[in-house]
């Protein structure tokens, strides 16, 4: 699974920073596929060097290909040993974890994948996953586009949610406990998905917590898997335990 985090962390990366408003991945693709046909022409000299820089840059298009699967997503859904008792979050506590999922702001729409987020809840019960996506640079000359840049919004309410379920979350070599929130919004006509991974498992409880309060959401079993269309008991959700 990590090595599946690295290669998703990889794709994403190539395919989102830029160079001359061409994804960095393309213009890969594009210098291979030329340097190759160079060499097959005999156009070129087929050096050692040569040939290994081909090599290695279609091993590196085959990574990106075997990372780009599922959205850059690579969750893996696992029982986790939550603290207990959880603590309740006080209305717009933020929590911060690393986002994952589409955020909206101005009218936009775009899919960021292991972002800096933060969740809070409104008095009214609203949850917002507030996710914060600054520009960066990849291999020196490639950028991310500025209109992607800055503070982007997921928003909905305890009976959008369709389900709760723990696990870990791979993106890199590095692998976080997370929650996969599935909800789905009165004017979306399919289920959307947010990944929240989290440093510490106490902010994963109190999170998984607060989802759960309204009974919108019920845990299913040990496992903390919430669903909206459950006839199990809700009592879990209100007042989790610990598994092993």
């Amino acid at each position: 699974m990590r090595l599946q985090g690295t290669l998703s962390w990889l794709a994403y990366n190539f395919s989102r920073h830029r160079f001359c408003n061409l994804a960095v991945s393309w213009w890969l693709l594009g210098l291979t596929v030329a340097w190759i046909a160079l060499l097959a022409m005999g156009k070129a000299r087929p050096t050692p060097a040569g040939i290994a820089a081909a090599v290695l840059a279609t091993l590196v298009l085959l990574a990106i290909a075997a990372g780009s699967r599922g959205s850059h997503v690579v969750f893996r859904r696992a029982e986790l040993n939550l603290p207990s008792p959880a603590r309740l979050l006080k209305p717009e506590e933020k929590v911060e974890a690393r986002g994952t999922g589409f955020f909206e702001v101005g009218g936009m729409r775009k899919h960021f994948v292991g972002v800096q987020a933060w969740l809070e809840t409104v008095e009214t019960r609203e949850h917002i996953v507030i996710a914060r996506n600054p520009r960066s640079r990849f291999l020196l000359l490639a950028k991310t586009r500025e209109h992607e840049s800055g503070m982007w919004y997921a928003f909905f309410r305890p009976e959008h949610i369709r389900s709760v379920e723990t696990g870990f979350s791979f993106f890199g070599w590095s692998a976080r406990p997370a929650l996969r929130i599935a909800f789905q919004p009165p004017d979306r006509k399919a289920e959307e998905t947010v990944y929240l991974a989290f440093e510490d498992l106490g902010d994963l409880n109190a999170v998984l917590t607060d989802l759960c309060l309204d009974g919108a959401a019920q845990a299913i079993g040990g496992s903390h898997r919430c669903g909206a269309h459950t006839d199990d008991v809700q009592s879990s959700c209100a007042k989790p335990t610990s598994t092993s």
